[in-house]
């Protein structure tokens, strides 16, 4: 019997629009947790950030990721990219290997009322992180370069 939380997860990734590839991630990429430590800790600042009260805040957010994540190279061969969304257990499903679908909406799909919003994206090579996190009066869109 498939384990009914990552079934849960993986239903909520595929919701997006996004392609769930269904490869493995490459070896030697930072983990999940190495990835969210990068953009979660108190000298980390937004590179665009979207009130939680803006009208169409989820729809902004994703305006502002998409912005971000192609301005820094996030989407490698064939707009792939490693995906992590937040919920219980996420973080032991590691990555997953995602593709870029135009009309694909992620914060709109992600974001749920008891957990918020926080999901991180990394480029197939390891180098870009994008991710977006939920503050207390607005969602943060954080890029870092790793390596």
């Amino acid at each position: 019997m498939a384990d009914p939380t990552r079934s849960a997860w993986f239903n909520r990734m595929t919701a997006t629009g996004l392609t769930v590839s269904g490869d493995p991630a490459p070896v030697g990429v930072p983990s999940v947790i190495e990835a969210m430590q990068s953009v979660a800790n108190w000298e980390v600042q937004p590179v665009a950030e979207v009130p939680l009260s803006h009208p169409e805040a989820l729809q902004e957010v994703d305006r502002q990721w998409y912005t971000q994540a192609t301005h820094n190279g996030l989407f490698g061969e064939g707009n792939s990219f490693l995906l992590s969304i937040s919920g219980s257990g996420s973080s032991a499903f590691g990555w997953v290997v995602v593709k870029w679908v135009p009309g694909a909406e992620l914060a709109p799909r992600l974001a749920r009322a008891e957990e918020g919003l926080d999901f991180v994206a990394m480029s197939m090579d390891g180098r870009v992180v994008c991710a977006v996190t939920e503050e207390e009066y607005e969602y943060w869109i954080v890029v870092q370069h790793l390596r």
